[in-house]
This record gives C-alpha cells, sequence and structure tokens, in this order.
C-alpha cells in the first residue's frame, strides 16, 4: 500500500511541472517578436478526462521534448514558448498567433502590419507589456484578425469594438 502511494506522489509531482524549464506557454501574448534563445525543454504531456488507473499512469509517457524559444516581442516584452519544432533559432523574425502557434516570419518581414479600422469582436486579451496595457485579438468584420496593444483601457473576450484609423479602440 505505501507503494502504491509513493507511485501516486511521484505522478502528482510529475503533472504538477507543466515545462522544465518553466515557461508561459499556456499563457501566451500574440504578436511578433524575435528569438533571442533556443533551449531544449521538457514538456508534461495533458491527460485527457478519462478515468486514469495506476496502471494506465504507470505506463504512459509524460514527457516530450521539445525546444523553448525566449522571444523578445516587439512591444519590449518577453516571453517563453516551448514548441516541438527545432526549426527555429535565435535571431529569427516570428508571430505568436491568437492561437498560440509560433510561425517564422518571412525575412525582412515588417514587424507589424498596420492597423485597420473597422468593428470587430474581442477574441481574446491578455496583460501587455505594462500595468495600463492590453494585447488584444479582434476578429473583424470582415472575417479577418488583427491583434493591437491598447494603453489604458480594458476589453473583455466577446465586446464589440470599432478600431479608428488613429490605432484607438473605443467599445461600440
Amino acid at each position: 500500500m505505501k507503494r502504491l502511494a509513493s507511485v501516486f506522489a511521484l505522478a502528482a509531482l510529475a503533472t504538477s511541472c507543466a515545462v522544465s524549464p518553466p515557461d508561459n506557454t499556456y499563457a501566451f501574448r500574440p504578436g511578433t517578436g524575435t528569438i533571442e534563445n533556443v533551449q531544449a525543454a521538457r514538456v508534461a504531456v495533458p491527460g485527457g478526462t478519462a478515468p486514469e488507473t495506476p496502471l494506465r499512469q504507470m505506463t504512459r509517457p509524460r514527457w516530450m521534448d521539445g525546444y523553448q524559444l525566449a522571444l523578445r516581442m516587439d512591444d519590449g516584452t518577453t516571453q517563453a514558448i516551448t514548441q516541438d519544432s527545432d526549426a527555429f533559432k535565435a535571431g529569427d523574425r516570428v508571430q505568436v498567433t491568437p492561437e498560440g502557434r509560433v510561425l517564422k516570419l518571412a525575412a525582412g518581414a515588417a514587424p507589424a502590419a498596420a492597423v485597420r479600422s473597422g468593428s470587430g469582436t474581442v477574441q481574446s486579451a491578455a496583460a501587455g507589456g505594462s500595468a495600463s496595457s492590453q494585447s488584444l485579438s479582434v476578429r473583424m468584420d470582415d472575417g479577418t484578425t488583427q491583434v493591437l496593444t491598447v494603453q489604458g483601457a480594458s476589453f473583455q473576450p466577446g465586446e464589440r469594438v470599432a478600431i479608428g484609423a488613429d490605432g484607438r479602440v473605443l467599445p461600440q
């Protein structure tokens, strides 16, 4: 019985550490930036919702190998995101999508597209680089998505907004 309790304690410890070294893969902020460093990482394999049996817990793999990307975002913030691809290297320009995927940008790509005016719905909202900023992913009425950083305002997913030609975001 003591041995079974030890197995459960080790399983709980292993699942409490999502990434080694730790990063913000699940609390990412969309935007563009530059990779400052790439290092090998181990990522916890997320469990499903099916009931676990002691045998299943002991036999399934708990970790997978990946690569942690240290990113310097164009807004000056930093974030670390782990990917399973070894195609990234320091100096690469990348875009973090609203879904959390990291995509390489073509060499010489502009840091960010110009803001387009129009109306849309906030898809996601996250704290920005400073205490008073917020990063928004806005699904525009024309079906496109824009990622914007706003200062001094707070928006929630599902909220309708209007984006002015000057880049200001206002509630609708």
